[in-house]
């Protein structure tokens, strides 16, 4: 029977497993992928801090970002832009074969294309189910959920389901004009969310965006925009992907944690998952050696993870909510008079000049800008009549 059970290989899972297998545990992690590497529908940018917290080197580093423009639903234009890297963009599928790879080097066993198919606990014990019918069969002493946007899986623990949600949606493209990061906001691509092309390397990119709803037409219609104004062609198949908006009311229970995506701890106002999902699973990584040195499994010996994560990162999250939900209640012609107001104001400029502000904590941007008289400004110029 092996100590810890790890569901998903993405970068909470391989996290969790590559630092327990360094204090010794026997750590078997399951992925219903079929090998390392898969193409995953994430658009891959993340901080500085984020690539270090990985371990795994600067190789999956494609471009260094300072800047954006970001486009109105008319095609005003804000350019955003701060001195030195503020982000990076990163080969996913790269960054989650090399994390797997030193969960392996640390001692972590490594069960690939197995999707777990059924849960049970006993008193002492998580058994798990796996593959076609349920074949594979493994044990072990505590389950850490990392498995992505999983709803069932979740509910198969007892935890309920990630209340909010959207769907996003991606392709690779190839595009004379991939030459700096570029955010659209328009209902005709992404209501209420964005879009974005973001450039790879020779003259690749990708573009892609968020949506409640319908994302395959929005994406047609975002790609056929591109297609006209810049001469994009495809280079890839369109993927999709569940995006949590909200995290599990509770992420913790009898021998089971969950992190990263599946618990959804997730940037509200992006969807950017992989910064919160290395932070909770260093809590998830205290938690569990803690449980083992008291031999106490329970959910309260274990909800202590909770409370460990939400004080990293959940004030963020409020605020972040806050902001969607803003945004969410803009029309495009809000969202124009918005841009005016805004570009007016100089809010952007005063934001970009604060050194506090970072890429991974979009709260405390939403909480420095409702400080700045100029945010007021903004706001009732964008809704008064």
């Amino acid at each position: 029977m092996q100590d810890i059970l790890i569901i998903g290989a993405g970068p909470a899972g391989s996290y969790t497993a590559r630092h327990l297998a360094n204090l010794g545990f026997k750590v078997t992690v399951i992925d219903k992928q079929p090998g390392l590497g898969n193409p995953v529908c994430c658009a891959g940018i993340i901080s500085p801090e984020c690539i270090d917290m990985a371990g795994i080197g600067q190789s999956p580093v494609i471009r260094r970002l300072n800047s954006a423009r970001v486009f109105s639903p008319m095609g005003q234009t804000l350019n955003l832009y701060r001195n030195g890297t503020q982000a990076v963009t990163v080969d996913r599928a790269q960054m989650d074969r090399l994390m797997t790879e030193k969960a392996i080097e640390a001692g972590a066993e490594y069960i690939p294309g197995k999707k777990v198919t059924g849960i049970e606990f006993d008193n002492d014990r998580v058994k798990l189910m796996a593959g076609s019918k349920s074949r594979l069969k493994i044990e072990g002493r505590m389950l850490v959920m990392a498995a992505g946007f999983n709803p069932a899986l979740t509910a198969a623990a007892g935890l309920g389901k990630v209340a909010d949600f959207a769907v996003g949606a991606q392709v690779r493209v190839e595009t004379e004009e991939a030459t700096e990061l570029k955010v659209f906001l328009s209902s005709r691509f992404a209501p209420g969310f964005f879009a974005w092309l973001e450039p790879l390397q020779n003259g690749e990119a990708l573009a892609g965006l968020l949506a409640r709803k319908n994302a395959f037409a929005y994406l047609e219609a975002f790609i056929e925009h591109l297609k006209k104004s810049k001469g994009t062609r495809l280079a890839g198949k369109p993927e999709y992907r569940g995006v949590s908006l909200a995290p599990l009311r509770k992420t913790y229970a009898r021998r089971v944690l969950v992190t990263g995506d599946c618990a959804g701890q997730i940037k509200p106002l992006t969807g950017g998952g992989v910064y919160y999902g290395l932070k909770a699973a260093e809590a998830a990584v205290k938690t569990i050696n803690t449980a083992f040195q008291n031999g106490d499994f329970s959910a309260s010996a274990l909800a202590g993870y909770q409370r460990l994560w939400q004080n990293m990162f959940m004030k963020d999250i409020r605020f972040s909510r806050f902001g969607r939900r803003i945004i969410e209640s803009f029309s495009d012609r809000r969202m124009e008079k918005a841009f005016t107001a805004v570009m007016r104001a100089g809010l952007v400029e005063k934001l970009a000049g604060d050194e506090n502000l970072r890429f991974d904590h979009h709260g405390k941007v939403v909480m420095r800008a409702l400080a700045e008289p100029a945010f007021y400004r903004a706001f009732f110029a964008t809704v008064l009549p």
